[in-house]
């Protein structure tokens, strides 16, 4: 068998402040050339693993820990990741997290390629190659020099994923790496986690969403409240059926299994209509680049309908413009030309705040309060007469009382997604835009969101959700409007013949 190459051995650790464990008695072992996947319902303890591989505990984070951490790169070079020093776990261990915009160091992607070889010390000349070599893996030539904060969700995603990789560590670890990434990135990631288990690297890879590692799993550790519930070999993985999935909480298997909506979609009257949109957007600046010449159209729309008791998805690329068109359907940063009514009455561009409520993407933008209650009622209307019932309605509705009283920056990754809908749901707005609202979501909690959805819809409501999620779109959509290089390339009207459609050109790219 291939040498050991990571080491848990009955490791519990505490965040400080928390009422019990996050891990208590894990284990697990890796060897060269192994995948290694964590799967598990949301805050079940997987991101607290990868933390304590990479390092980051205790060191970042305070808290009370137990048992033992061995990582190994090669027969002279052994540490323990709990006590060496950070700089040390990363000659080892290359990570790459949950939100990814949280381990940027630079301001544009080329120095962000290099900047993890240039704090390896590796010499100038094999730093560029790396970076060329990353970008061209990572299909992000493209974006070489561009401003990290012109960069969509899914970009981010791979240019984390890229940077990680230039370092060639023996070790990686994923948190969440497909996350936001569209279905062409998947497939890209998934021969690049191939490519790196055929050289031996271990990974550690942390998801909800296993389809894509199907092929690539050697072992998955099933969590449990801190615990490893499970351990399902490779074989077994693939021997499970949709059911059998279903069963350990996870997610489905093949996307062959994801079957067509079921429910009336009969068409409704547009209550929502857009008409000659041209979002345009000025470069980034980023200091010592040259600066971006002339303006760059990100969303051209001639028409667009939206009706109201239904739920439509917005699906496409990365860097498409799903999420600038959910800006300009909530007015959100400079005002942009392009005519927008509801129920047949004109939406000025600051008016639009009061009909529409966005779910961010990163919500961590939108929490504010020091607790997930309060976050709800500061949502509700101000005329609402009980705003307090109001609000636990709605956690009630994402599976979160429970944690009504936590602080919203407590939670899991998963937990604060739902939080921001719960906040949607309260707000009693007439439109919801929802970007990537399952981000970091189980099976459990993605049917969860996409019940509350149907809720909404069944209110009248103009429901607007932005994804890459197949599930979600199959468990609560309508409709399903494609974007391409900003503009509306289909829209297809999810029956049984509109959804193998869908099914079939995305498949075919």
């Amino acid at each position: 068998m291939a040498s050991q190459t990571v080491h848990i051995d009955h490791a519990t650790f505490t965040y400080a402040g928390a009422p019990a464990p996050s891990v208590l008695d894990a284990s697990l072992t890796g060897h060269q050339g192994q995948v290694i996947v964590l799967a598990g319902p949301s805050g079940c303890g997987k991101t607290t693993l990868t933390r304590l591989l990479s390092g980051l505990i205790p060191s970042f984070f305070d808290g009370q820990f137990a048992g033992h951490v061995d990582v190994t790169g090669d027969a002279s070079t052994h540490l323990d990741a709990t006590t060496a020093q950070t700089w040390d776990v990363a000659r080892l261990v290359g990570t790459v997290f949950q939100n990814p915009r949280t381990q940027f160091f630079t301001t544009d992607v080329t120095s962000e390629l290099a900047f993890g070889c240039e704090n390896l010390g590796l010499p100038a000349d094999q730093t560029r190659q790396r970076v060329a070599d990353a970008a061209a893996v990572h299909d992000l030539q493209p974006l070489l020099e561009r401003s990290v904060f012109a960069l969509s969700g899914g970009e981010k995603q791979r240019l984390a994923c890229a940077a990680v990789a230039a370092m060639q560590t023996p070790v990686l670890v994923l948190d969440e790496p497909s996350a936001n990434l569209d279905a062409r990135s998947t497939a890209r990631l998934h021969d690049e986690i191939a490519a790196w288990k055929q050289a031996g690297r271990t990974l550690v890879i942390a998801e909800h969403r296993l389809h894509y590692l199907f092929d690539l799993a050697d072992e998955v550790i099933v969590m449990a409240d801190g615990q490893v519930a499970d351990h399902i070999s490779g074989t077994q993985f693939r021997a499970l059926t949709s059911a059998d999935a279903a069963r350990l909480g996870l997610r489905v298997l093949r996307l062959g299994d994801v079957t067509a909506p079921v429910g009336d979609i009969s068409p409704t009257s547009p209550a929502l209509q857009l008409r000659d949109v041209h979002v345009r957007r000025r470069p980034v600046a980023v200091p010592g680049l040259p600066p971006g010449r002339g303006r760059v159209e990100t969303l051209t729309i001639d028409h667009l309908d939206f009706a109201a008791g239904a739920v439509t998805a917005v699906v496409g690329a990365n860097g498409a413009g799903k999420s600038t068109l959910a800006n300009f359907l909530v007015g959100l940063g400079p005002k942009q030309p392009g005519v927008m009514t509801l129920d047949g009455q004109p939406q000025p561009w600051r008016r639009r705040r009061d009909s529409c409520y966005l779910v961010q993407q990163d919500v961590s933008h939108q929490l504010f309060t020091e607790s997930a209650l309060r976050e709800v009622r500061l949502a509700c209307p101000p005329d609402v007469a009980d705003p307090l019932q109001l609000a636990m309605t709605a956690l009630e509705q994402v599976n979160l009382a429970d944690r009504a009283q936590l602080h919203p920056l407590s939670l899991s990754a998963g937990q604060r997604q739902r939080l921001a809908i719960a906040c949607a749901l309260a707000s009693r707005r007439r439109v919801v835009v929802l970007d990537e609202p399952t981000s970091g979501l189980d099976l459990v909690q993605m049917r969860a969101v996409a019940h509350a959805l149907r809720k909404l819809a069944a209110q009248g409501r103009i429901v607007i959700v932005i994804t890459h999620d197949l599930e979600l779109i199959a468990a609560a959509a309508d409709k399903a409007v494609e974007l391409d290089a900003g503009q509306v390339r289909a829209t297809y009207q999810l029956d049984e013949p509109g959804w193998q459609s869908m099914l079939n050109h995305f498949a075919a790219r």
